[in-house]
């Protein structure tokens, strides 16, 4: 068999084993619900130091190499964030909730417009077939509930809010001592192996590191540059709320292909409140953003970090938003990627010691 197929297959191999394994989770879930709640409280804020930690990795690894131990260049980092920070909280949270009191005080319009989509949404459901036009009823009906649900225990789950905001605030310490003590932790995972396997662990360690590192510096800085740039773009065609929504756009900007579709989506509501040429401008404005990300901005960022085809993409997508919703969906290629290396890795030691055999 060709090695190109070969290749190809074990890929959906992967894939279809994933889904199976999250297919499993999902009669499970019930019962495993109240375990993950807790597990989740943990993991959240573990997975964002990890996050920001290869984010400020390569400024360390910099000041390393103009002869810098690794703890004052850890330090260094640390007091430079904690300036743009302060920075960032002097300037930039007034002006964004100068841009929310606006946007309460728009609040009126932006609801008469959805009602009045909702009346030509309804015209236009009663011309279709009866069991599409259920099936789209029943949809809808659905999300209402689960979002009104949400949106009650976000209200008043006061407890579970002051748990979260605990967990969170341990972020910026976790990511300090992820830094300062990476070759430790690095160490104290391998000597978990047995010895004779400590090479390969080291090389797949590595490989993820790699991969993975790459990956995440790489999505982010293409959000940053995303919103920056949508931020320059809806303020120079007029759109109100530009800070608020490029926003938006940069932080949905991490899920890969649909994201950017549903970061445009409150900037096109909003510039429909205004007019049908202002949701022309926003749209264009959506087009030229998507267009400098994926022939530009993606090319010179990301490299070829993700050697997924789009398809595994999209059906990667579709599981992790079931699963867990928008932190599903930016956590699920990451996902797939360690455990494709894992797979890979394990697949190897079987054929090597098949060959000492």
């Amino acid at each position: 068999m060709d090695s190109h197929i070969k290749k190809w297959l074990y890929r959906v191999l992967i894939l279809l084993l994933f889904l199976i394994c999250c297919w499993i989770l999902s009669f499970l879930w019930p019962y495993v619900k109240p375990v993950a709640a807790g597990v989740w409280l943990a993991v959240v804020p573990l997975l964002l130091s990890l996050l920001l930690a290869y984010l400020l990795l390569p400024f360390v690894h910099l000041l390393m190499k103009g002869k810098c131990s690794n703890r004052l260049a850890v330090w260094i980092v640390f007091i430079v964030l904690l300036a743009l920070t302060g920075a960032l909280f002097q300037w930039g949270i007034p002006a964004l909730i100068r841009e929310g009191r606006h946007f309460l005080e728009h609040l009126p319009v932006l609801a008469a417009q959805l009602a009045s989509w909702n009346h030509i949404f309804d015209g236009w459901l009663s011309k279709m077939p009866v069991p599409i036009s259920e099936m789209i009823k029943n949809s809808i009906e659905a999300f209402e509930v689960r979002a009104e649900k949400r949106a009650e225990a976000m209200l008043s789950g006061v407890d579970h809010s002051f748990k979260w905001i605990i967990a969170l605030s341990l972020v910026p310490f976790m990511t300090f001592y992820l830094l300062k003590d990476r070759r430790i932790i690095g160490d104290a995972i391998v000597r978990m192996f047995p010895e004779r396997k400590s090479k390969q662990v080291v090389l797949v360690a590595s490989e993820i590191n790699k991969r993975l590192g790459a990956y995440i510096r790489g999505q982010l800085w293409l959000s940053a540059a995303v919103a920056v740039f949508s931020f320059f773009l809806l303020f120079f065609i007029g759109l109100p709320y530009a800070l608020p929504l490029s926003l938006l756009l940069g932080l949905f900007n991490i899920i890969p292909y649909i994201g950017p579709i549903l970061g445009a989506l409150p900037a096109v509501l909003i510039a429909s409140t205004i007019s049908v040429k202002m949701v022309i401008w926003v749209l264009v404005a959506a087009f030229g953003i998507q267009m400098v990300e994926s022939h530009l901005l993606a090319p010179w960022i990301m490299g070829k970090n993700v050697h997924i085809h789009p398809v595994i993409i999209m059906l990667l997508l579709l599981v992790g938003g079931e699963l867990a919703g928008m932190l599903g969906m930016i956590a699920v290629v990451p996902v797939y990627m360690i455990a494709a290396i894992i797979l890979k890795a394990v697949r190897g030691w079987g054929s090597q010691a098949a060959i000492d055999k």
